[in-house]
């Protein structure tokens, strides 16, 4: 399950996806994969780690990417437990 979430990765990503101790911050450009790494960051925390998704806080900018975001984790590890996760814009949580 965890080499799924890791399928396709460079270094860097995986890095960003098993960091487990405190918060992370991803700041990178356009195109980089910066959303697919938050969302397979989220199911590593809620599928490998015991994480209940309540407890996870996802931070955006834009509505579009809030959405996208809410999108992806749904389609990852489904509409209830994705439901639970706190996914939204900085104006909005």
């Amino acid at each position: 399950m965890v080499t799924n979430l890791l399928d396709g990765l460079n270094v860097a990503q995986k890095k960003a996806v098993e960091h487990v101790e405190g918060p992370l911050l991803i700041v990178a450009g356009p195109g980089s994969g910066k959303t697919r790494v938050i969302v397979q960051r989220v199911a590593y925390l809620i599928r490998t780690c015991g994480v209940s998704p309540g407890r996870v806080c996802v931070v955006t900018f834009t509505n579009k990417a809030a959405k996208e975001l809410r999108d992806r984790l749904g389609r990852l590890l489904g509409g209830p437990v994705a439901g639970r996760v706190t996914a939204g814009t900085f104006h909005a949580i």
